[in-house]
């Protein structure tokens, strides 16, 4: 959906990804830890779709391998995905989401506002009624 919005609205939408891992789901921390590390080599969204399109089988051979496959510096990767930094980040990013009232993932905001359900339709009717109060949709 999130691609269709984007698609739809290439000038008008900015989309922002925070992390925000699950501690129930054991793989969700080093998950997080590894598409910010991959992220500090430009290929973040990589490792996402990676780490999304094989969910049951996250290990930390799985997040080394597909930095390999990504072209990615896998020395560099395993520094970055162990350090402090990159917990920080995480940890400022799960905060900013427990503030703002995340209980789960995924979950979108537009405006700052949290959207009652999920589909293109809903979404798109919010967003063109916050640009046409902006004077940009007709």
């Amino acid at each position: 959906m999130v691609d269709q919005v984007l698609e739809a609205y290439p000038n008008d939408v900015r989309f922002v990804y925070k992390n925000y891992p699950l501690p129930f789901h054991n793989q969700a921390m080093p998950a997080a830890k590894a598409a910010v590390a991959a992220g500090k080599q430009g290929k973040f969204w990589e490792m996402h779709d990676e780490i999304f399109k094989n969910y049951r089988a996250l290990n930390d051979e799985f997040y080394n391998t597909t930095a390999e496959k990504l072209g990615l510096d896998v020395a560099k990767f395993k520094e970055d995905m162990a350090s402090p930094a990159v917990q920080s980040l995480i940890n400022t990013e799960m905060k900013q989401a427990q503030s703002a009232g995340v209980r789960g993932t995924p979950t979108i905001f537009i405006n700052g506002k949290k959207p009652q359900g999920r589909s293109f339709q809903l979404y798109k009717g919010i967003i063109d009624g916050i640009l046409k109060e902006k004077g940009k949709a007709g």
